[in-house]
């Protein structure tokens, strides 16, 4: 298995920037461009999945302990529209783990105000070295 780069190299495509991390616990700034939107100039819902994804992953990497691990499911509930040039602040969270697998939720806010845009929710599986496929 390759070794993993933490932060991932999307953040530099998702204009990420790293601003705390913890056991279990990892906080983001993004910087949505006017390249991510949808056809209404929002946000499009997979740039904002994205952002998740690449949040939730350092907080589980942080517990792992050395071991690999592959999202098997990303829940997202969109709560309001974001804007690109506009900040978003996301907060991940690994809620409960164990052996197997690990619990994340997290919240994209915008850093102006602090409204809460989005929420989700991971079940990331830990992979087993000596398994292959």
């Amino acid at each position: 298995m390759t070794a993993p780069r933490i932060p991932p190299p999307t953040y530099e495509y998702l204009n990420a920037e790293l601003l705390e991390q913890g056991s279990g616990r990892v906080r983001c700034r993004f910087r949505p461009t006017e390249e991510m939107t949808n056809p209404l100039g929002a946000v499009q819902g997979g740039i904002l999945a994205a952002f998740f994804d690449d949040t939730m992953g350092p907080a589980i990497f942080s517990i792992s302990e050395g071991r690999g691990f592959t999202t098997v499911s990303l829940n997202v509930s969109y709560l309001r529209a974001a804007r690109p040039g506009e900040p978003l602040l996301c907060e991940a969270v690994v809620v409960k783990h164990g052996r197997s697998q690990a619990y994340v939720e997290a919240t994209l806010t915008r850093e102006s105000g602090g409204e809460i845009v989005s929420r989700a929710t991971a079940v990331n599986l830990f992979l087993d070295p000596a398994k292959k496929g």
